[in-house]
C-alpha cells in the first residue's frame, strides 16, 4: 500500500487525471443505473395451481393433488413440497435448496404439468414462479357504471394492453376482473323429469355438435383420399335445435345464449372495474417505466372515454423514487454530520476539506463498480451505502492526523508526508480488511437473507475499498498541497486519560472483574428483549378480509360483502378502495390462492389515517355479519423475514389420530396468551351427501361411477361440457340445472342415464350425510393438520419459547407428530443463521489480524472489544425499546467488523513502540494519546453520520432500519469507551509473561 502513496505523491498530475476521470465515470454511471425498490431476486418457491368446478376439497386432493405431488416430488433439487386443496382449488407449493437454477428448476415442472392426466373439465396448471421484478409498477383502474360488454373487453384486451405491452421496459399486463365468454344452457329441471331425459343425454348432444371424426380413407382414380365426418356450428339457433331425444329438441327443455361469466367480482370505488397490473423487465429500470406507462395512460384516456374511465390508482414509480431519494437524502445528511464533526475536531478548513474529499470520490468510485456489477440503485444499495458512509473518512482521518501531527513536529517533506501515511499503513489496512470480511459471509447465508442482502454487501464492500484507496493516495497528495505553512506545535497528552489509563493497568483484575460483571449483566437483559421479524407493514395500506363458511350460500355472502364494502367506503382520509371476490388464474399466476367464499378489500389511505383505530372499529363490526369472520390488518410488503403468523403442521398414521392431535393441540393453544384465532381446518367442516351405488343393480344397466358422477354433477350446479366452435368463436359450454335438489329426496328423484334409457337414480343408490373437511394440507405427500393462529404481542422470541415447551410436553396418539412452521420459525431460522455468520466473522477477523501484526497475542487483545459491543449493543436496544430483528443483527455483524477497527490502530500503535525499544506500560501509553484524538473522531463520525437512519422514516421491508442504526450507535459508543482501557489492561495482561520471561533471561546473562 506504501508504493500507491510514493506513486500518488511522485505522480501527481496523474492522480489529478484519474481523479477527475472517477468522477465523470461516477456521475455517468449512477446516471444510468436502473432505480427499483428490490433487486431482482427469484423465489427459491414455485407453486403449481390447479382449478377444478364443483370438486370438493378431499375429493380434490385425491384426484388432482395427489398424482400431481407424485410426480412433482422427483424433480431435481426439491427441499420440500407442501400443498393445500380446498373445494375447487388445488396448489402445490415446491421450496428448492439453496443455488438451485429455478429457471430450470420451472421448465422441468412445465413439462410435468404439460404431461398430467387431469380428471374431464380441468385445464393445464398454473405454474407461479415469483420474482421481486414482478412487484406491479402500475396499477390502471378502468371504471364503468353499467358494466363491460364482451366488445368492449376485447377492445382493451387486443389494443388498449397491446398499446402498453408495446412500451419499452413493460414486461406483462396481467388483466383482473374481465369476464369469460360461454355457451351457458340452463336446463329446466322440471321439463327433462316430465321428458325422463338425463344431463349425460344433453351432453352428447351438444359434443355431437362440434364434431371432425376420421372415417378412414376411399380410393378414387388411383388416388387415396382420406373420410372425415364434419359437424360445424354457424350459429346458436343450430345449437338450440340440437335433437336430444327423437321428438325432443334442446330448445325445448332448456334456455341456450352466449353470455359473460365472471370468475372473480372486481370492483374499484364501488363501481365494476377492470384492473390492469402493468410489471417491468428485470433490467428495466421502475421510475422510467412507470413515467412512460402514466404519460401513455394520460394519451389513451381520450381514446376511450365514451367506453370508460381510466385512471392510475397507484405507480410504483413514484414509491421507488421516493424510497431511493429519502435513503439518498440520508447519505448526504451523513456525510454533512460527519463534516462537521471532523471539522470541530480538527478545527482547521484544510485539514478538512482533505478527510472529507474520501466521501464524494469513494461514492462516485462505489457507483462505477456498481454499475459494472450490474446492480441496481434501490434501497439496499443505498442502505449499504448508508451505513458505510461513516466509515468512509474513518481511514483519511487516521491518515491525516498522523500526517498533520508529524508536520508540526518535523515540518512539511516529502519524507514525512509518506512516513506519517506509511506509520498507518497497516492498521487502516487491517482495519478495512476485517470491516470486509465481516459482510462477506453473509452471502452464504440462508433464507434468502444472503441473497436479499448481496447488493448491501457490494455496496459496503466497494465504498469502503474505494475509502482506502483514497486515504492512501489523494489524501497524501492533497496533505502535500495545502498543509504549508504549518506552525510548529508539540503535541501534549492527555492527562486525564493516560491517568485513568495508568490506573486501570495497575489495577488489572478490577478492571476485568467489572467488565465481566457489565458484559454478563448485559446478556442477562438481552434475553428479556422481544424479538420479532422485519417489519414488512405499509402503514398507508390496510387488509380487510372477509370469509364465510364453506357451505354458506354464495348469493347473500356477496350481499353481505357489498354492504361492507358500503361502509367502508364512508372511511375518512380513503383514496381507494380495491374490492375482489373468488379465485380467477390471475391471481394463480402471482400465487395468490382465494377462494369463492373469502372476500378482500384493499384500502389505500392518505398519509395520517389511524390506522390502529381502523382495525379496532373493523373488528366490531364482525358481529353485524354472522357467520362471515372479518379480519383487519396492515398489508404486508412482503413474505421475507416478517409476518406475525404461527403455524403447526401435525401428521398422524391415520385420520382418527390426526383428528384426536389436531383437538389436543388447538385447546393447549388456547391457554398460551399472546395468541389469538386459533383454529385448524379439521374444525372447518361441511356436509356432504355420500351417493352409495348398488352395484348389482348398476351394471347390468351399464352404468359405472364416471357416468353416474356425470349426471348427478349436472343436477347440482353449472358443470363444463367441453369446448364448442359458434362460427368463429370458441366457447366453453357450461350446463346448469334451473333448480338444485333441496333435499336426498329430490336429488334421489333426479335422472340419470342408463342403457335401459334414463332411470331415477334411487333405482340404483341411496344417499346418506356426512361431514368433510373444506381445506386439506399435505406436506412431503402426507397429509396434515394445520393449527393456526395470530401472535398479538410483539415478542415472537417468547411465544415461540413456549411453543416449544408445548410441543415437548403434549402427548399425542403413538406415531404423531408437530413441527413449527409461520413467522415463529422462520425467525429463528434466519437468526440462527446469522449468529453462526457472526462466528464465521470473528474468526475470519482474528486470522486477518494474525496475518497482518505477524503474532496471534496482539490480536486477540483486539477481539476483547467485541463483547464490549456486545453491551453497547443491547443497552441501546432496551433504552430505544427497540425489538430484536434481523436488522439489528445484522448491526450486530457489522459492529464486529467496526469495533476492532479503533483496537486495531491503538495496538498496531503499541506495536511499533515495541519495536522501538519502549516497555509495555510505556508503550500502551504513548499510544493511547497519540491514537485517543482519531479513535474518537472516528467513533463519533460514525455515529453521527448513522443518526439520519435512526430518526429517517423506515421503509417497509428494508433491512436497513431504526434497530440497525440503534444497535451500532450503541455498540460503538460503548465499546469505543470501554475499548480505550480494556484492550490495553488485556494487552499487557498477555504480554506480562513474555516480559518475565525476558526479565529473566537478562538475570542469567547478568549472572553469566
Amino acid at each position: 500500500m506504501s508504493l500507491l502513496t510514493k506513486f500518488s505523491l511522485k505522480n501527481r498530475a496523474a492522480i489529478i487525471i484519474m481523479v477527475f476521470l472517477v468522477g465523470v465515470l461516477g456521475v455517468y454511471s449512477g446516471a444510468k443505473l436502473p432505480m427499483e425498490l428490490l433487486p431482482s431476486l427469484d423465489s427459491p418457491m414455485i407453486n403449481v395451481t390447479s382449478f377444478g368446478q364443483g370438486m370438493d376439497a378431499e375429493t380434490m386432493a385425491d384426484e388432482v393433488t395427489a398424482p400431481l405431488e407424485k410426480e412433482l416430488k422427483n424433480v431435481k433439487h426439491l427441499d420440500t413440497i407442501t400443498s393445500s386443496t380446498s373445494e375447487g382449488v388445488s396448489q402445490i407449493s415446491m421450496t428448492f435448496d439453496s443455488g438451485t437454477d429455478m429457471k430450470e428448476a420451472g421448465r422441468d415442472i412445465e413439462k410435468i404439468t404439460n404431461q398430467a392426466s387431469l380428471p374431464q373439465g380441468f385445464q393445464k396448471p398454473v405454474v407461479s414462479q415469483l420474482n421481486t421484478s414482478m412487484i406491479p409498477i402500475v396499477q390502471i383502474a378502468l371504471e364503468s357504471k353499467n358494466g363491460f360488454t364482451k366488445d368492449t373487453e376485447e377492445k382493451i384486451d387486443n389494443n388498449l394492453i397491446s398499446d402498453i405491452q408495446d412500451i419499452d421496459g413493460v414486461s406483462t399486463v396481467l388483466n383482473y376482473g374481465k369476464s369469460v365468454t360461454e355457451l351457458a344452457v340452463k336446463v329446466d329441471s322440471k321439463k327433462i323429469e316430465e321428458k325422463k331425459i338425463a344431463p349425460q343425454q344433453i351432453m352428447m348432444a351438444l359434443q355431437a355438435q362440434n364434431a371432425s371424426i376420421p372415417s378412414g380413407q376411399v380410393s378414387v382414380d388411383g388416388k387415396t383420399n382420406a373420410v372425415r365426418v364434419l359437424g360445424q356450428v354457424k350459429n346458436i339457433e343450430q345449437v338450440k335445435n340440437a335433437i336430444i331425444v327423437p321428438g325432443v329438441k334442446l330448445k325445448d327443455i332448456a334456455n341456450v345464449k352466449i353470455e359473460q361469466y365472471y370468475e372473480a367480482d372486481t370492483r374499484v370505488n364501488g363501481k365494476n372495474a377492470l384492473l390492469l397490473v402493468v410489471s417491468k423487465e428485470a433490467s428495466a429500470n421502475a421510475v422510467e417505466v412507470s413515467k412512460k406507462v402514466e404519460a401513455k395512460v394520460e394519451e389513451l384516456k381520450k381514446d376511450y372515454k365514451s367506453l370508460f374511465d381510466m385512471r392510475i390508482i397507484s405507480s410504483n414509480g413514484e414509491t421507488v423514487e421516493n424510497a431511493v431519494f429519502g435513503m439518498a437524502r440520508e447519505v448526504l445528511f451523513g456525510a454533512l454530520a460527519a463534516t462537521i464533526v471532523i471539522f470541530l475536531f480538527l478545527r482547521n478548513v484544510r485539514t478538512t476539506l482533505i478527510t472529507v474529499v474520501s466521501i464524494p470520490l469513494s461514492l462516485l468510485i462505489t457507483l462505477f463498480l456498481l454499475d459494472q456489477s450490474h446492480v441496481t440503485l434501490n434501497i439496499l444499495t443505498l442502505g449499504g451505502i448508508a451505513v458505510a458512509v461513516g466509515r468512509l473518512v474513518d481511514d483519511s482521518i487516521v491518515v491525516i492526523e498522523n500526517i498533520y501531527r508529524k508536520i508540526q513536529q518535523e515540518g512539511r517533506s516529502f519524507e514525512v508526508i509518506y512516513g506519517g501515511t506509511k506509520e498507518v499503513a497497516v492498521a487502516i489496512t487491517s482495519s478495512t480488511l476485517t470491516t470486509i470480511a465481516v459482510f462477506l459471509p453473509m452471502i452464504f447465508a440462508g433464507g434468502g437473507i444472503g441473497d436479499l442482502s448481496y447488493s448491501l454487501i457490494l455496496a459496503v464492500v466497494y465504498s469502503i475499498l474505494a475509502s482506502l484507496l483514497v486515504a492512501f493516495t489523494v489524501v497524501p497528495l492533497m496533505s502535500f498541497g495545502l498543509l504549508k505553512n504549518i506552525k510548529h506545535k508539540e503535541t501534549k497528552p492527555l492527562k486525564s486519560y493516560t491517568n485513568i489509563l495508568n490506573w486501570s493497568l495497575n489495577h488489572k483484575w478490577i478492571v476485568i472483574l467489572l467488565s465481566i460483571l457489565i458484559f454478563a449483566g448485559s446478556i442477562t437483559a438481552y434475553a428479556t428483549i422481544p424479538q420479532s421479524n422485519i417489519n414488512t407493514e405499509d402503514q398507508s395500506m390496510m387488509t380487510v378480509t372477509m370469509k364465510f363458511p364453506a357451505d354458506y350460500d354464495q348469493f347473500l355472502a356477496k350481499a353481505k360483502a357489498k354492504n361492507l364494502e358500503t361502509k367502508l367506503l364512508k372511511e375518512d382520509k380513503l383514496k381507494d378502495l380495491f374490492f375482489r371476490m373468488g379465485a380467477s388464474k390471475e391471481d394463480a399466476k402471482y400465487s395468490q390462492l382465494s377462494t369463492d367464499n373469502v372476500a378482500t378489500f384493499q384500502l389505500l389511505f392518505k398519509k395520517g389515517k389511524d390506522t390502529e383505530k381502523f382495525i379496532s372499529d373493523v373488528k366490531k363490526l364482525a358481529g353485524d355479519y354472522k357467520p362471515a369472520s372479518i379480519e383487519a390488518a396492515k398489508a404486508s410488503f412482503g413474505s421475507f423475514g416478517g409476518g406475525s403468523g404461527l403455524e403447526l403442521n401435525i401428521t398422524a398414521a391415520n385420520q382418527e389420530d390426526l383428528k384426536k392431535s389436531a383437538k389436543i393441540v388447538t385447546e393447549k393453544l388456547k391457554n398460551i396468551s399472546g395468541l389469538d384465532k386459533i383454529k385448524n381446518n379439521f374444525e372447518d367442516l361441511q356436509k356432504e351427501w355420500v351417493v352409495n351405488v348398488n352395484q348389482n343393480k348398476a351394471l347390468p344397466l351399464g352404468l359405472n361411477y364416471p357416468l353416474i358422477s356425470g349426471d348427478i354433477s349436472a343436477s347440482l350446479g353449472k358443470v363444463p361440457a367441453g369446448e364448442m366452435k359458434v362460427g368463429d368463436e370458441k366457447l366453453q359450454v357450461q350446463l346448469t340445472p334451473s333448480k338444485k335438489p333441496e333435499n336426498e329426496n329430490e336429488l334421489l328423484n333426479s335422472f340419470i342415464y342408463s342403457q335401459a334409457g334414463p332411470i331415477p337414480l334411487k333405482k340404483i343408490a341411496n344417499v346418506e350425510k356426512q361431514d368433510i373437511k373444506t381445506m386439506v394440507y399435505h406436506k412431503d405427500g402426507k397429509e396434515t393438520v394445520q393449527v393456526t393462529a395470530d401472535i398479538t404481542g410483539k415478542d415472537l422470541r417468547a411465544v415461540g419459547t413456549k411453543i416449544d415447551e408445548l410441543i415437548k410436553k403434549t402427548e399425542l396418539p403413538a406415531g404423531a407428530k408437530i413441527q413449527m412452521a409461520g413467522a415463529t420459525e422462520s425467525m429463528q431460522k434466519n437468526f440462527m443463521d446469522l449468529f453462526k455468520i457472526m462466528g464465521i466473522a470473528i474468526l475470519v477477523v482474528y486470522l486477518i489480524m494474525v496475518i497482518t501484526f505477524g503474532q496471534a497475542r496482539a490480536p486477540f487483545a483486539i477481539l476483547f472489544s467485541l463483547p464490549l459491543a456486545a453491551v453497547g449493543a443491547i443497552l441501546g436496544l432496551i433504552v430505544s425499546r427497540t425489538t430484536v430483528d434481523i436488522s439489528s443483527l445484522i448491526g450486530a455483524l457489522m459492529l464486529i467488523g467496526i469495533v476492532v477497527t479503533n483496537a486495531i490502530v491503538l495496538i498496531e500503535r503499541v506495536q511499533q513502540n515495541r519495536i522501538k525499544g519502549m516497555e509495555v506500560r510505556e508503550a500502551l501509553l504513548e499510544a493511547g494519546s497519540i491514537r485517543l484524538r482519531p479513535i474518537i473522531m472516528t467513533a463519533v463520525t460514525t455515529i453521527v453520520a448513522m443518526a439520519p437512519l435512526l430518526f429517517g422514516e423506515q421503509e417497509a421491508g428494508s433491512l436497513v432500519s431504526k434497530s440497525l442504526a440503534v444497535v451500532v450507535i450503541g455498540g460503538l459508543s460503548v465499546s469505543t469507551a470501554l475499548t480505550l482501557i480494556v484492550v490495553p489492561v488485556m494487552y499487557e495482561l498477555l504480554n506480562r509473561k513474555k516480559k518475565k520471561k525476558a526479565k529473566h533471561k537478562d538475570q542469567q546473562e547478568i549472572v553469566a
